[in-house]
C-alpha cells in the first residue's frame, strides 16, 4: 500500500497517479502509485521510494502538490526552514527551489 512505510505522509493525485511524501529514518521520501494507492510503483532503479533531499528533515508533515505542468512540488521543514523541492520526472530526481524562515 502506498505510504504505509512513511510517517506523517501527505498524498495527492493527478491524472490517475497518486503521489506521497512522508518521513522515514529521519529523511523525507517520495512514493507513487499507478493503482489508486493499492501498491507502490517502482522507479527505474527498482526502488519503491526516492529520497527527496540528502539533508535530514524536521519532524513536520511535508506538503505535496502535483501541478498541471507535470511537475511535483514538495515543501518540508529542514533545520527550521521551509524548503521547497521540485521534480519533473515523477520523483526520480529532485531539485531545491528555495528556502524561507
Amino acid at each position: 500500500m502506498l505510504a504505509s512505510d512513511l510517517q506523517k505522509a501527505q498524498i495527492c493525485e493527478r491524472n490517475g497517479l497518486v503521489y506521497a511524501a512522508g518521513l522515514a529514518e529521519g529523511y523525507a521520501w517520495f512514493e507513487w502509485s499507478q493503482d489508486s494507492g493499492a501498491s507502490q510503483a517502482l522507479f527505474p532503479d527498482g526502488s519503491s521510494r526516492q529520497l527527496i533531499s540528502p539533508e535530514p528533515a524536521d519532524d513536520e508533515q511535508p506538503a505535496i502538490a502535483a501541478l498541471q505542468t507535470g511537475e511535483i512540488v514538495v515543501a518540508l521543514v529542514q533545520d527550521g526552514l521551509v524548503k521547497t523541492y521540485l521534480t519533473r520526472d515523477e520523483g526520480e530526481h529532485w531539485a531545491l527551489l528555495g528556502a524561507v524562515a
